[in-house]
C-alpha cells in the first residue's frame, strides 16, 4: 500500500500537547510519507483580532514537531490571501501529490460539524478524513455514526478512538492571563519561545516600571522588619548578580528577590489563609510547618494582591525555601540567592558563595545537601519537593559526569 499524505491544520495559538497526541494518533493509524501541519492565517470561523502572529504561530509548530521526521510544517495558508478554507489547502496539495492517498486530519468534534465547511463536499471528493475522538461529550456511537454516513457517499473515513486530553489553546492563553503555569501543557521548546517572544502576557516587564518598583520596596520596608527588609534587598541585589552571570531576566530576579519573603513576618493565621489558596502543590509536610507557610503565602500574595501574574516570579518565591523537580533557572537563582546575600552569616556561606560562581547545578545540589542535612540534624519534617529536586540535580550531575 502507498503511504500517505496527511493534512493536519488549525490556528495553533499555541499549539500544546493536545495536538501533538490527535497528530501522533493519525501517525499510529496511517503510515505517510509526509504529514503537513498547517497553521492557519485567518481560520473562517474566527476574527484576526487578537491573534497571534502568523510568524510565531508557525515557528512553535515547527519547535512542537521538529523530533518527528515525517512531519512538516507548511506555511501555505499563511501566505494565501483572505481566510483559509480547507478547500483551497487539500486542492493545493493534491495538485502537489496527484497520484498518493490524501487524509485530512480533525478531531471528532468537527466531523460532527464537517457538513457545515466550506465546499465540504468537494473537499471529500478530494481527500480522506481521519478523525481522531478527542471529546468525553461525544459517544463513540454518536462519532461512528457520523462517520458511517459520510462513508455511504462513497468517502474514506477512519474513525481513531484514543482516550480523550481535554486540552484546548484558549485554556493555556487564560492560563496565561490569569497568571498561572500551563508550561506542563506545551513542550519546553514552545514555552522557550513564549518567554523569549514575550506571548500571552508571559514575561510582564515589570522591572521598568518605576513606580511599581517604588511601591515594592516601600512594601518590604513597611511589612517586615528592618532586618528583614535588609535581607529581602540583599537578596534581591544577589539575584540579579546571579541573573547577569547565567544569562536570567535582570529584572525579573530583582523584583522575585525582593518580594520572596514579602509573607514571612505576616501572622501565622493570614499565611496559613493564603496556603489554602494556593494553585501550586502543597503537601502535608508543608502545611504543617509553619517556618515554610511564608513561601507559599508569598507566591499567593504576590499574584493576587500585587498583581504579578509572571507565573516564573510566582514559582521562584513559592519554591525558595523547598525547591522543586525540573527547577527552572530564575528559580535556582532565587533559592541560591537567599543562601548567598550579604547578611548571610553561617559556617559555610562562604563556600556557597563560591559554589554560586562556579555552576547553578553544582551550587543548587551544594544548597540542596546543606538545606538537607541541616534539617535532618534539626530532626525537621522535609517536603516531598525537595527530595525531587535533590534528586533531579543528581541526575544531572551524573549525565555530566557520563
Amino acid at each position: 500500500m502507498n503511504k500517505a499524505i496527511g493534512i493536519f491544520g488549525g490556528t495553533f495559538d499555541p499549539v500544546h500537547l493536545g495536538h501533538r497526541y490527535i497528530l501522533e494518533a493519525a501517525l499510529d493509524a496511517v503510515e505517510f510519507e509526509k504529514l503537513f501541519v498547517i497553521p492557519a492565517k485567518i481560520p473562517p470561523h474566527k476574527s484576526a483580532s487578537g491573534m497571534t502572529e502568523p510568524k510565531d504561530r508557525l515557528e512553535m509548530c515547527k519547535l512542537a514537531f521538529s523530533d518527528l521526521p515525517s512531519v512538516e510544517v507548511s506555511d501555505f495558508e499563511i501566505n494565501s490571501e483572505g481566510k483559509s478554507y480547507s478547500y483551497y489547502t487539500v486542492k493545493h496539495f493534491r495538485e502537489l501529490y496527484p497520484d498518493m492517498p490524501m487524509y485530512f486530519i480533525m478531531g471528532s468534534d468537527q466531523l460532527l460539524c464537517f457538513d457545515t465547511w466550506y465546499k465540504a463536499d468537494e473537499i471529500l471528493t478530494i481527500t480522506g478524513i481521519i478523525s481522531i475522538s478527542r471529546d468525553n461529550d461525544i459517544s463513540c456511537a454518536e462519532l461512528e455514526a457520523k462517520a458511517s454516513a459520510l462513508r455511504t457517499e462513497g468517502h474514506k473515513i477512519i474513525s481513531v478512538n484514543v482516550k480523550p486530553m481535554e486540552l484546548s489553546s484558549t485554556f493555556i492563553r487564560d492560563a496565561f492571563k490569569n497568571g498561572d503555569d500551563p508550561s506542563c501543557y506545551l513542550s519546553e521548546k514552545v514555552v522557550n519561545y513564549i518567554k523569549d517572544k514575550k506571548l500571552y502576557g508571559y514575561n510582564q516587564d515589570l522591572s521598568n516600571d518605576k513606580k511599581k518598583l517604588a511601591d515594592y520596596k516601600d512594601l518590604i520596608k513597611e511589612k517586615l522588619s528592618k532586618k528583614r527588609a535588609q535581607h529581602s534587598f540583599n537578596v534581591a541585589d544577589a539575584a540579579v548578580r546571579l541573573a547577569r552571570l547565567y544569562g536570567e531576566d535582570e529584572g525579573k530576579a530583582y523584583i522575585a528577590g525582593l518580594l520572596h519573603d514579602v509573607c514571612k513576618e505576616m501572622p501565622q493565621a493570614d499565611q496559613l489563609a493564603l496556603v489554602n489558596k494556593c494553585d501550586l502543590d502543597v503537601d502535608d509536610i508543608e502545611k504543617s510547618a509553619l517556618p515554610l507557610f511564608h513561601a507559599v503565602a508569598g507566591a499567593v500574595y504576590v499574584k493576587e494582591i500585587l498583581g504579578i501574574n509572571d507565573p516564573e516570579i510566582v514559582k521562584a518565591i513559592r519554591y525558595h525555601t523547598v525547591g522543586c523537580g525540573n527547577m527552572d533557572k530564575l528559580s535556582q537563582i532565587i533559592y541560591i540567592a537567599d543562601l548567598i546575600s550579604e547578611d548571610r552569616d553561617y559556617k559555610d556561606v562562604k563556600k556557597m558563595r563560591k559554589y554560586a560562581e562556579q555552576g547553578l547545578d553544582k551550587a543548587m545540589l551544594e544548597a540542596l545537601k546543606f538545606s538537607i542535612s541541616d534539617s535532618v540534624g534539626k530532626e525537621n519534617t522535609i517536603p516531598a519537593c525537595t527530595f525531587e529536586c535533590y534528586n533531579s540535580f543528581i541526575k544531572i550531575r551524573k549525565k555530566k559526569e557520563d
